[in-house]
């Protein structure tokens, strides 16, 4: 009984200002709170018991549930939690990461993977590519490569691939959209619609997992529906991902694996028992040398 009134003590003083906090006997009934300060500290929250529910939420902030939820699915766009049914739950630690933590790591690994998967990439093609770390360094090989089509929602690979779009005579389309901020990209409706304006020879991948049974997913729905649009306006799929995404399934799955043309992955994933599975599925599996 003890243990349990401390809990309850914690949870509603992390929800509360720390002005409330220092005049309590003051203020006897909380004032409503601004979204952003809600989001402080439903984050605080998250830190300390590792999930929320929309109930408690709603009663402690004296907002409705409405309001809750629409905090929590703008915290899941921005990569700060993952909704679950009644609340929401923290993020294990490689999904947590934002786009620029994780275009950090692993990098000797992903200019691999993207050296690999040139092997698939022929002048003249054109190709769609999402907005993952590994197809932003993926964009640094396809300079060199003349008179491609790039149409992406990527604005990292947008900006790189059209620094060089006079020299070798290729075309860069950034597809219209919102832009989204994690990761840095152009998404929603208007996206998916100009996606279905074309069809691509490749389309090029970064998935959060693959795996045999789940396929190719990604953590944030708004990145599984744009990837999703692109695999069916392609006649090939490439998936470009590093050991640590072999055998991992993410949230939203956007391809099933019998229709993926290649896998590249590094060398790493050859001792990861997926890797063996998936290449019995995929129709062909590149191990890049790194």
């Amino acid at each position: 009984m003890w243990q349990c009134g401390f809990m309850t003590d914690l949870y509603r003083s992390l929800l509360r200002h720390p002005r409330e906090r220092c005049n309590e006997p003051v203020r006897r009934r909380r004032q409503r709170m601004w979204q952003g300060e809600r989001k402080q500290r439903i984050r605080a929250l998250l830190d300390t018991f590792g999930s929320v529910s929309v109930e408690r939420l709603a009663q402690e902030f004296s907002v409705s549930h409405e309001s809750i939820r629409r905090d929590l699915v703008a915290m899941e766009q921005d990569g700060s939690l993952r909704r679950v049914h009644g609340g929401a739950v923290s993020l294990p630690a490689e999904q947590d990461a934002s786009y620029g933590a994780r275009s950090t790591v692993r990098l000797k690994e992903k200019r691999a993977i993207a050296q690999a998967a040139m092997a698939l990439v022929k002048s003249g093609q054109t190709l769609f590519l999402d907005g993952g770390t590994t197809t932003a360094a993926l964009a640094e090989e396809l300079k060199s490569v003349p008179e491609l089509n790039i149409l992406t929602n990527s604005l990292d690979v947008a900006t790189t691939m059209a620094s060089t779009q006079q020299r070798m005579g290729s075309r860069v389309f950034l597809l219209g959209g919102a832009i989204v901020h994690e990761p840095p990209e152009t998404g929603g409706p208007s996206t998916i619609n100009d996606i279905y304006r074309f069809k691509a020879d490749l389309a090029l991948l970064s998935p959060f997992g693959v795996d045999i049974k789940g396929g190719a997913t990604n953590f944030f729905e708004h990145t599984a529906e744009i990837a999703r649009a692109m695999v069916a306006n392609t006649t090939s799929v490439v998936l470009i991902a590093d050991h640590s995404k072999i055998g991992v399934t993410s949230r939203v799955r956007f391809c099933e694996l019998d229709r993926v043309s290649a896998l590249v992955t590094d060398r790493k994933a050859k001792a990861l028992p997926a890797l063996a599975a998936l290449s019995g599925i995929v129709g062909r599996v590149i191990v890049a040398d790194a």
